[in-house]
């Protein structure tokens, strides 16, 4: 049986210290008829999780029939050397076989230690997972957008690894440089949660909005962000640790220059799509006219075949991300098809389809904005 539990996340401190605590199983009747005994299982290689054994039948039954709220109080998993009010880490619980097991949403990271504290009883242990000895070998795959000429209210980067990657540090490790190797400060918006997609592989980097968007105090008061005209270098420094708490294989560097600001809605009208020919599997051509968000090409671009259902396949973009290439798992047979895409697909300034970017809807980056979906017909024939 899984339990999942809505926490509140938070971010690594580095060198800290993991505490998970068990809490108020006196005060809520989840009483031990042995003694309790918390160690960790799994691996590096598989992830680790968190088992306490020695429990009573009745304690795991009244644990599993806890409200969510009552398991957070009971059960909770907190960064830091000593009891603190942090916000505890995110997870799931199983019960099998008599062992109660926390699942960390993310990964217990190496050469960090985890104390375990179990209330109501003299149980403290400390339980470490030792640093990979292995050579560094992760590295940046990739930094998108991969066109070298940026619009000046660039909005994002998307940073590629590897590797799943360590959480807590990322904005030590990213730094703008101008065309003298001089370090641009402040043009980040650093957030408490980090940006990771779920496999930790991928980070998303903004400038803050507020350097951003025209008319407002930031820019007014400081200019904006990357200035047109100039080149810069955003850097990734090799000190930067994966999961396994090994700095990368090497660093990183992506040189641009900087055109002017885009304020301009995505016209699907200037589109450009070449159907492939039936019966073969030669990729679908869409071609933009302008670079679009990296991200968002693979999520949100969609083809549908002729009798309604989505078609299966791969995506690949290229041209600076102003093309977008659909390959299908099987064959195309003729008939009549529809790309679809919804409005949220963004280009590199964040200007969407049919709307400008608004900093109103930046404000909570967690936040879903609705969206709806436009389409674009096709015909796939045996005529050349």
């Amino acid at each position: 049986m899984t339990m999942s539990r809505c926490f509140l996340s938070t971010k690594s401190f580095g060198t800290a210290i993991a505490m998970i605590t068990f809490s108020a199983m006196a005060t809520i009747g989840l009483t031990q008829e042995s003694t309790p005994r918390i160690t960790l299982a799994g691996s590096a290689d598989q992830g680790y999780s968190v088992e306490i054994t020695g429990l009573s039948a009745d304690a795991l039954k009244q644990f599993e029939s806890l409200s969510a709220e009552d398991r957070d109080t009971a059960f909770t998993v907190s960064v830091g050397a000593e009891a603190r009010d942090l916000p505890p880490l995110t997870g799931t619980f199983t019960i099998d076989d008599g062992t109660l097991r926390f699942h960390p949403r993310f990964p217990l990271e190496a050469g960090l230690s985890y104390r375990a504290v179990l209330a109501s009883s003299a149980l403290a242990q400390v339980l470490e997972i030792p640093t990979s000895d292995s050579d560094p070998t992760t590295v940046v795959t990739h930094i998108y957008p991969t066109v070298d000429v940026l619009p000046e209210n660039q909005l994002k980067f998307y940073i590629h690894f590897s590797a799943p990657m360590s959480r807590g540090e990322a904005y030590q490790h990213v730094h703008l440089l101008d065309e003298n190797d001089q370090p641009v400060e402040g043009v980040f918006l650093e957030l408490g949660e980090e940006l990771w997609d779920a496999d930790q592989q991928r980070f998303t980097l903004l400038f803050d909005p507020g350097r951003v968007k025209r008319g407002l105090k930031p820019r007014e008061e400081l200019g904006p962000a990357i200035v047109e005209g100039r080149s810069y270098s955003l850097v990734v420094d090799g000190a930067w640790r994966d999961a396994t708490r090994t700095p990368l294989n090497a660093g990183a560097r992506k040189h641009f220059r900087v055109g002017p600001p885009d304020e301009t809605p995505i016209d699907t009208a200037t589109w450009e799509l070449a159907a492939p020919d039936a019966n073969s599997r030669d990729p679908l051509l869409l071609r933009f006219g302008e670079p679009l968000d990296h991200s968002l090409l693979e999520r949100v671009v969609r083809v549908i075949g002729p009798t309604g259902q989505r078609i299966a396949g791969t995506v690949a973009t290229g041209d600076g991300e102003a093309c977008w290439q659909f390959t299908p798992e099987q064959p195309w047979p003729a008939g009549n098809y529809q790309l679809t895409a919804d409005t949220t697909l963004e280009d590199l300034a964040g200007n969407a389809i049919g709307r400008p970017f608004e900093v109103d809807e930046f404000d909570n980056v967690d936040e879903q904005i609705e969206s709806k979906s436009v389409l674009l017909p096709f015909m796939v024939t045996t005529e050349k």
